[in-house]
């Protein structure tokens, strides 16, 4: 009797540590598969987590065997099949779900190993990021102070240099979202979303500033080049301007080509300070924005603008003088027209004069008029003459005519002994007919340029032997 009833103490305590240790496995399996299955933890609790896991498993695994050995008495002494049945399926399933939540960790812990190695790729990639945007602040933050165009481009290399580091500070950013996103898929991100964002806005607040300086530099050392070009070029230009006025060249040209140069250099003048003025108020723009600027450059300007009103002045003095030059050669034209049509005149009433029919019976009268008429316009002739030489002394690189045109001069000896019909048929001219040609005392200058002609009367006895013949031919 006592010992059925140790047999069926012993077997109540197996049943009852059976159940037990079945309850206690499950509950362990269904709270362990819950842990291993969370994704609110950092990769750090993470791994704290599966490393008390992977403690508890340990003693776990010593209760199932007391489990498995317990079940085993159940089923060699119980006579319900289907009991046995169901204690060797519950220790195949417990036995199972361990083996599972072992894998589990396995793989978690892989996992989790990956993430706290992405997790510190990127706080350093951010650190990198950060202290980058950190020194290109202190970049930006300091004044620039352009004195000169070297020092210009040497700050624009600077800025050049600065843009060129934004390109990895891109990569590392898309590195960064690269690893928050890896390790979103095994644990919670924590602030990281936020220190991305922050990496970002850092970036771009600093990328901003860079480009849009470096821009300014760029155009500030192009627009600085060309006006210290520009400069350069308007002083050659005032040279060989200056050179062009005082040239021999040029005062060989007539007056009105000479009067037509000075007006296109004043005209250039204002064109090269228009250009100069443009020029320097683009450059300020950029000076007005920051950057400083050369004195020494205001001053050459000031300077040149200076030189090229002084150029200015001395032309229009020329101009001035060309003209009043010009307006007298005007008057001395008027007055040599005047002389010719005076001229033309006097020739006609001589040619009258000569005529057979004039006065017939007066002869000495006739010939008397004539002589007075030939005299009037040898005197008209030689008021001609002089007048075309002042044009000429004011202007002898142009084309003067320095005798009447209309007159028809003959050598003296042709004219001997001509009947008026002989003059009229314009074979001789009344007033030359008695007279020399001569030529102009000035020396002989450039046909292709100028033609003068000086045309000097014959003395007063030359005149009387003329009339004397012309009055012997008619009787």
């Amino acid at each position: 009797m006592e010992t059925k009833e140790k047999d069926f103490k012993r077997a109540k305590t197996v049943r009852t540590e059976y159940v037990d240790g079945v309850d206690e496995v499950q509950r362990w399996l269904l709270q362990a598969e819950v842990q291993v299955q969370e994704r609110s933890l950092t990769p750090t609790q993470m791994k704290e987590l599966l490393q008390r896991i992977n403690h508890e498993i340990t003693a776990i695994y010593e209760r199932f065997t007391l489990v498995k050995t317990n079940g085993q008495l159940i089923i060699e002494n119980c006579r319900n099949s289907e009991e046995k049945t169901l204690v060797q399926t519950t220790i195949d399933q417990l036995a199972a779900s361990l083996a599972q939540v072992r894998g589990w960790l396995d793989e978690k812990k892989q996992a989790v190993g990956d993430s706290l190695d992405a997790w510190t790729r990127f706080m350093n990639l951010y650190q990198i990021v950060m202290s980058w945007a950190s020194e290109k602040r202190n970049f930006i933050d300091q004044t620039i102070e352009l004195r000169t165009l070297p020092e210009a481009r040497n700050k624009l290399n600077d800025y050049v240099t600065s843009v060129k580091s934004i390109k990895p500070i891109v990569k590392h950013l898309s590195e960064m979202d690269k690893e928050l996103e890896h390790i979103g898929q095994v644990t919670t991100v924590g602030d990281l979303k936020d220190k991305l964002q922050e990496a970002e806005d850092a970036k771009i607040s600093v990328e901003a500033v860079l480009l849009e300086r470096n821009s300014l530099l760029q155009e500030a050392c192009e627009e600085w080049d060309q006006c210290e070009r520009k400069i350069k070029d308007i002083r050659s230009w005032h040279e060989k301007t200056k050179q062009g006025l005082d040239s021999s060249q040029q005062q060989k040209k007539p007056l009105r080509d000479q009067l037509g140069f000075c007006e296109k250099t004043l005209a250039d003048i204002n064109v090269q300070k228009t250009k100069l003025r443009l020029s320097i108020e683009k450059l300020e723009v950029h000076f007005r924005n920051g950057m400083g600027g050369d004195p020494r450059l205001s001053e050459n300007v000031d300077d040149l603008v200076r030189v090229l009103d002084g150029l200015g002045e001395l032309v229009k003095a020329k101009s001035q003088s060309l003209e009043q030059t010009l307006a007298q050669i005007d008057v001395y034209q008027q007055q040599m027209q005047s002389l010719r049509q005076r001229i033309i005149q006097e020739e006609q009433q001589l040619r009258l004069v000569m005529a057979p029919t004039y006065l017939p019976h007066d002869r000495e009268r006739a010939l008397a008029e004539q002589q007075a008429m030939r005299e009037s316009i040898d005197g008209m002739q030689q008021v001609y003459d002089a007048t075309a030489r002042k044009s000429y002394a004011l202007d002898p690189h142009s084309v003067v005519t320095t005798s009447s045109t209309v007159s028809l001069l003959m050598k003296p000896t042709a004219a001997v002994g001509l009947t008026y019909a002989e003059v009229l048929s314009g074979q001789a001219s009344p007033v030359s007919s008695g007279n020399e040609s001569v030529t102009n005392s000035r020396p002989e200058r450039d046909p292709s340029t100028t033609t003068t002609t000086t045309t000097t009367t014959a003395t007063k006895t030359t005149a009387r032997t003329t009339a004397a013949t012309e009055r012997n031919a008619f009787e």
